[in-house]
């Protein structure tokens, strides 16, 4: 017995010791930090449901104003903070090699599933993996879904419920089941309209899969602060139940579309032209093919001959990312997109106006031409990204050794060793006056084509920056404009005795979502020309 409290006592002392000499990372390399505690790091308030983690690096950001980065910690992981705009563009664009990877979320051992998501693949695997979807989410591809969104998107709009009076509702509960029926239908071509029957099988695994539980949230933050727990007690993503219920639907489907000899152009039909090497570039796709040219992935291998091949499970998780991404960020997006239309009601009528006029038009056939060339639709939506990303930062790992040299009088070369922790900032950036006047403000006019060319593309970083951007960005986008437009064909937003204002950042997300939900005001329209 005597044995075994002498073995804890030094197994606790080594883990207090660990934790201090971790936290002393930043003044070994002399750069300037706030010392955050053990296991928490500078992330305590945001634990305890205190300070959202997006207005805590905001804190600092602004404590450190005059230096170009500064450390801090990501619960027990130190990570150097960049908020220097061409420090950024160095790690995401010009010096990417040394920078090719994302902090890896969950170890490969704990879930191999998940990590064979594009977004947590690694160097030349991800390289070789995207490289092969790479066509996937061009512009050709989103002219041949487009008319699949608009069904969707329009039949989940009609099963609003006609009223002359204003309906009061949290927006939030209408975007989900429009994110997890338009998702299905672009994934699997499966027809389903959850407002109406929102028990459906569908719905149901979705919510209960892609919506963060508590449970869920213990897990991610054990398996954060200790790679050891998360290996032991195999924390995954995804559950056993989810996955083998996607598997057998993707399985089923394309039993279905062979034994129908049908061809339906989908995300599920890409990915398995992506699986036979048979998913190209169009001739419309230049400035993608450009984009994604392997030869700008700076010294991945660009030049080998690669023998990666898409499994059936691989087409699985990306189509389950695929969800995530939707009941997450999409959502978030929508509902802040949202919410700034019914607080802003000059921006909300210049933009019932425009659709109105794209309406009557294209005499009630909307096209994707149509949508992409509304002006002022892109101008809102750019300011919605702006003021109210879902995305609050990204992060990146040193995958090769680094030295960024001094350029301030105070600074000295820091030299960065492989594996080191990097977070940008991104709704810093946003709310930095140096980059954008008054820039709590709501105001579409920054995005006109006289005011654009100043923003500069570092501030904007909701779907990444350089070669790790995120791929489906048109798709999220236009999504967004489609749901909207039908939207606001029918219906004009209007604040209500529920409705939370100033909007208020969720103390226990990572994204930036209300943390008082989106109860907003419904107002059927009279002028509608869809009348």
């Amino acid at each position: 017995m005597g044995l075994l409290i002498v073995i804890a006592l030094v197994a606790i002392a080594v883990f207090i010791f660990r934790e201090i000499y971790k936290l002393q990372h930043w003044k070994r390399l002399s750069v300037p930090y706030d010392g955050g505690v053990p296991l928490f790091g500078n992330l305590a308030q945001a634990m305890l449901q205190k300070r959202a983690i997006a207005l805590i690096q905001k804190d600092l950001y602004e404590k450190y104003s005059n230096h170009r980065y500064f450390g801090y910690f990501m619960f027990t992981c130190p990570s150097l903070v960049i908020r220097d705009l061409d420090l950024v563009k160095q790690i995401c664009i010009r010096d990417f090699d040394h920078f090719t990877d994302h902090r890896e979320f969950l170890p490969v051992d704990a879930d191999p599933f998940w990590n064979k998501i594009l977004f947590a693949r690694k160097g030349r695997d991800w390289h070789d993996f995207r490289k092969l979807v790479a066509p996937a989410f061009t512009q050709s591809k989103m002219k041949q879904m487009f008319p699949y969104m608009t069904e969707c998107a329009d039949r989940l709009i009609c099963s609003l419920p006609e009223s002359k009076e204003v309906i009061s509702m949290d927006i939030h509960d209408l975007f989900i089941k429009v994110a997890n029926d338009l998702t299905l239908n672009l994934a699997y071509g499966i027809n389903c309209n959850s407002f109406n029957d929102p028990n459906n099988q569908f719905y149901t695994m979705a919510k209960n899969e892609f919506v963060l539980s508590r449970i869920k949230g213990f897990k991610f933050f054990g398996a954060a602060i200790s790679k050891p727990f998360a290996n032991f007690f195999k924390v995954s993503f995804f559950s056993e139940e989810s996955k083998k219920f996607y598997k057998k639907l993707m399985k089923e489907t394309l039993a279905y579309r062979k034994k129908n000899d049908l061809v339906r152009v989908d995300v599920l039909h890409i990915m398995k032209e992506a699986q036979k090497g048979e998913l190209h570039f169009e001739k419309e796709d230049a400035e993608d093919e450009k984009l994604f040219d392997p030869k700008n992935m700076n010294g991945l291998g660009n030049n080998h001959a690669s023998k990666l091949r898409i499994s059936d499970e691989d087409i699985t998780v990306q189509l389950m990312g695929l969800f995530f991404s939707s009941f997450d960020s999409f959502t978030t997006y929508l509902c802040n997109c949202a919410y700034e239309l019914t607080l802003n009601s000059d921006v909300q009528e210049k933009l019932i106006k425009e659709i109105d006029q794209t309406w009557t038009k294209c005499e009630g056939k909307i096209t994707y031409e149509s949508i992409i060339n509304m002006k002022y639709f892109e101008m809102v939506c750019q300011e919605t990204l702006r003021l109210r990303s879902p995305t609050v930062f990204l992060d990146r790992v040193v995958t090769k050794p680094y030295t960024i040299p001094p350029v301030l009088p105070h600074e000295k070369p820091l030299h960065l060793k492989k594996g080191q922790d990097i977070t940008i900032p991104a709704f810093c950036f946003t709310r930095d006056e140096h980059y954008f006047e008054n820039p709590e403000k709501f105001d579409p006019e920054r995005f006109s084509d006289e005011n654009k060319a100043s923003i500069l593309p570092q501030t904007m970083l909701t779907f990444g920056l350089g070669s790790r951007a995120c791929m489906g960005s048109r798709m999220a986008v236009l999504q967004t404009k489609l749901v909207l437009f039908y939207f606001l064909l029918r219906y004009r937003l209007v604040p209500t005795e529920k409705t939370a204002i100033p909007f208020q950042i969720h103390k226990s997300s990572i994204s930036q979502s209300s943390e008082h939900g989106y109860w907003l005001g419904l107002r059927q329209r009279t002028d509608s020309p869809h009348m």
